[in-house]
């Protein structure tokens, strides 16, 4: 199988597309040369393994907010981003937001307040451009959404979006592994058109986010996660999984500056060629993350008094096959895809 090579990056967005046929590129335009993914998967992983020195992937770390700040600029101007349309699709939980919102008690953070007019509860991290919620407002125009995201050009450009609506949105820059309660403080804030801030959600989607943090924060963000689920609740994921064809792409014939500085940052953890990052899961990552979650979140719940919360749900590798008949070529995308479900 092959894959275009456009940069040392391991992909051109920065999520593959949901439509299984990629377009072929314009006939007045020189074809950059293909890396071809020769071999079995061990032999392709066991090239070009080196990873970068821990200094400079500390270096990376530091100045993560303008490598994603200048990703979002960068593209702002191009036919780069799309909705996310395919939501529905994938998780049937999004149903639940023609429900009826369930009324709460002010101060009860277990149970969205619902006023007048006003419905469930959505929270989507990393928003990006505001691809997951703004195709749900159009469908659910009685519920309320928040997002957020680590780049502040983001953070500009889901605000700036033509479906835009302080009454139904709250947009705000905030960094998923930053303690709780920064989050919560933000979450107060919200523009008074908002009503009643909101502090725990019925949906929450964490989609293509947890891989461009580092892997030693991924367990708090997910923990932070969880933490917001209203009763009843539900946690949509969706990430790069192990041996996805990005992966291995990352494995094939360096750049130039690939050279002096490896892609490879630590086991599974990788640096695209804007400086960003990306890691490859496996289920049992992510259900490792939600157990340690739940976990956490009981200790100090007991500590106050307060009932345990107990979450189920399930985690599974599915595959795309993503060809460009055009140019004879395809490859297989694998994602890790889940969805938890708080019961009590």
């Amino acid at each position: 199988m092959g894959l275009s090579k456009g940069s040392d990056s391991a992909h051109s967005s920065t999520e593959p597309q949901e439509t299984g046929t990629e377009a072929a590129l314009p006939t007045k335009r020189l074809r950059k040369p293909r890396i071809v993914l020769e071999g079995s998967i061990e032999d392709i992983l066991a090239r070009n393994n080196s990873p970068a020195d821990p200094a400079y992937v500390d270096k990376l770390s530091a100045r993560a907010g303008k490598s994603w700040h200048d990703f979002y600029k960068n593209h702002a101007a191009t036919p780069f981003f799309k909705d996310r349309h395919w939501t529905d699709r994938e998780w049937p939980e999004l149903a639940r937001l023609d429900e009826n919102a369930q009324a709460g008690q002010d101060g009860d953070d277990d149970v969205p307040v619902a006023r007048k007019g006003q419905g469930k509860a959505v929270l989507e991290v990393g928003c990006g451009t505001g691809a997951f919620i703004y195709p749900l407002l159009e469908r659910y125009p009685s519920a309320r959404f928040v997002a957020f995201d680590f780049a502040k050009k983001a953070v500009e450009l889901t605000q700036s979006h033509v479906s835009h609506d302080p009454s139904h949105c709250h947009v705000f820059q905030h960094d998923l592994t930053a303690p709780i309660d920064d989050l919560r403080n933000k979450l107060d804030n919200a523009p008074p058109s908002f009503g009643t801030p909101i502090h725990s959600f019925d949906i929450i989607s964490c989609v293509f986010v947890l891989s461009a943090l580092p892997p030693e924060k991924q367990a708090r963000a997910v923990e932070t996660l969880v933490s917001l689920l209203a009763l009843g609740g539900s946690l949509l994921f969706r990430d790069y999984a192990l041996h996805d064809a990005a992966q291995l792409r990352f494995h094939s014939l360096p750049s130039a500056s690939y050279a002096a500085n490896p892609s490879l940052l630590s086991e599974r953890f990788y640096r695209r060629g804007d400086n960003t990052f990306t890691f490859f899961f496996t289920p049992e990552d992510i259900e490792t993350y939600i157990a340690s979650a739940v976990a956490a979140i009981n200790v100090d719940r007991s500590a106050r008094g307060e009932a345990d919360i107990e979450v189920e749900g399930k985690v599974e590798v599915v595959e795309r096959e993503m060809q460009n008949r055009a140019e004879g070529w395809g490859c297989t995308r694998r994602f890790v895809h889940g969805s938890w479900r708080r019961m009590r």
